[in-house]
């Protein structure tokens, strides 16, 4: 059951949350102009004008999703409910991030965005 209940959260609650990284990253290298929805990653930033530089802070970003914690978030979710187990199993793997992962990446988001705003209002 509780396979179910992750399952049945984690797409909305992950979309959610990587949406807000997306328009923080367009706050980041301050583009005037948005996008109908924001991108996801660091990637998929829009080309700036001639002259302007990508801020620094988004090299930062680019570590975190390579091999941390952001990384751990935009992983892709298995499609369907995760098989049942036959016989007696003690423990069965999760397929989906459970609410744990989520209050982790939500309270790592805090920390970051209101490190990077102090850093980005300096500017």
């Amino acid at each position: 059951m509780p396979a179910a209940i992750d399952g049945a959260f984690a797409p909305g609650v992950r979309l959610h949350l990587l949406d807000a990284y997306g328009w923080f990253l367009l706050a980041t290298i301050r583009v005037s102009q948005l996008p109908e929805r924001p991108p996801h990653h660091t990637s998929d930033l829009p080309a700036l004008k001639q002259g302007l530089a990508i801020p620094g802070e988004v090299d930062e970003y680019r570590q975190l999703e390579a091999n941390g914690w952001i990384r751990q978030l935009q992983t892709p979710l298995p499609v369907g409910m995760p098989k049942r187990s036959v016989g007696a199993v003690l423990a069965v793997a999760n397929a989906y991030p459970q609410l744990s992962d989520f209050e982790d990446w939500c309270s790592q988001f805090e920390h970051l965005f209101t490190r990077m705003a102090d850093s980005l209002d300096e500017y």
